[in-house]
């Protein structure tokens, strides 16, 4: 395996991986946990998070993205597939994320800085928690397709 595709294919699962713990936390955690806070709490906590959560976590799916795209031009020609594919649910990741999920990130926050609430906080809640459910599998995909590349090429 060349000197420079093991980090880069190491870079890419890990960066993946950090955004998937972070959406299995929420599916298996939060969403419960946010049931049981009211309306104002969840609001005002989600919108917090969505404050420094939408600021940090580019840089990992950044980070994915462009380490899956190099290893898809760099790697053997049996993996490149597995790197488009999980190039492809990465960036079909963040449709769903930029169309699901943003504009209600977008509305928490501004309700939490400005500490008023929203009468549709649990209705939004719920839409939230339906792009989950589009959001993980992608990602699991993504790094299954990368962990088994990674395994192959140095088997």
């Amino acid at each position: 395996m060349n000197h420079l595709i093991w980090p880069a294919s190491v870079a890419g699962l890990l960066s993946t991986a950090v955004i998937f713990g972070t959406d299995m936390f929420f599916w298996t955690v939060g969403r419960p946990a946010l049931r049981l806070a009211s309306p104002s709490t969840g609001t005002e906590v989600m919108g917090f998070i969505h404050l420094f959560g939408d600021r940090r976590m580019p840089i990992w799916g950044v980070s994915a993205m462009l380490s899956n795209l190099l290893l898809a031009f760099f790697s053997g020609n049996g993996y490149q597939a597995l790197y488009l594919l999980s190039l492809g649910m990465l960036i079909l990741f963040v449709v769903i994320y930029d169309r699901f999920s943003k504009p209600i990130n977008r509305l928490q926050t501004e309700a939490a800085t400005t500490r008023r609430s929203l009468d549709n906080a649990r209705v939004l809640q719920a839409a939230w928690d339906r792009s989950l459910v589009m959001r993980v599998p992608l990602l699991a995909v993504s790094m299954i397709a990368q962990l088994f590349a990674l395994l192959s090429s140095s088997a």
